[in-house]
């Protein structure tokens, strides 16, 4: 009896423990992390090569955040090499709160040429939508882009989105140790530090070498030491 008491115990204890990790794990997180919005919706773009997307949708005020991949195309599981007809692309999730659809899509052609065909699946101009709603919106948005010229961007139901290779994902911030030092004592796993909202704002500042007002409004939710900060403010050509 004192055995299986015994044994009872020393579970009970691991199992504890075991969740304390699993919570300190949860908290591992920086504030602008912790504060994402629950009703968060998706939209998908493809609009040439998905770096510089990347970049600029992470800092757009009500995007919270952002990762590339692949869609479209008809192959399980593509890779950057094999893609088997799908199309680099951004896929964010926004708060449409802050920013609408329609201003999304004011984004996506404000930001690349609509307008010449492409030479291949894999760079398309394409809108993935996810529902009614925003099938209407594009299509209204669109009848004015028409008018006088051919508009090369496709409009497809969204099915499925096939995360790129982790050295594409903030493909800009990846290149900066000194920032991604930072950073690795919050994220522990891939899929932790491609759907930061951290990474993406760090990945824009960097790829664009803009937004010293958006940093001045949300440092002190970054996490980041006093010496980063200082040094992105220096880095920040505004």
């Amino acid at each position: 009896m004192n055995t299986i008491y015994i044994l009872l115990i020393s579970f009970l204890l691991i199992m504890t423990l075991s969740n304390v990790g699993l919570a300190a794990e949860g908290n591992k997180r920086p504030p602008i992390d912790k504060m994402r919005p629950e009703n968060l919706k998706k939209a998908t773009f493809g609009m040439g090569c998905f770096w510089g997307p990347d970049v600029l949708f992470g800092g757009v005020k009500g995007v919270w955040t952002t990762r590339v991949g692949y869609a479209g195309g008809d192959k399980e599981n593509p890779t950057y090499h094999n893609l088997g007809g799908h199309t680099e692309t951004i896929q964010i999730e926004y708060d449409p709160e802050k920013i609408s659809y329609k201003e999304l899509l004011e984004i996506f052609f404000e930001n690349h040429n609509p307008y010449v065909k492409p030479y291949s699946n894999q760079y398309k101009s394409i809108v993935f939508y996810h529902n009614q709603n925003q099938k209407e919106i594009y299509e209204s948005y669109v009848k004015k882009l028409k008018e006088n010229k051919t508009l090369y961007t496709q409009l497809k139901k969204y099915e499925n989105f096939y995360y790129a290779e982790f050295y594409h994902q903030k493909y800009r911030l990846q290149a900066f140790s000194k920032l991604m030092n930072e950073v690795e004592k919050y994220y522990s796993k891939d899929m932790d530090f491609i759907n930061s909202t951290l990474t993406a704002r760090l990945n824009y500042f960097v790829g664009t070498r803009e937004g010293l007002d958006l940093l001045e409004r949300e440092k002190e939710l970054y996490g980041l030491d006093d010496e980063t900060i200082t040094w992105l403010k220096t880095f920040i050509r505004e």
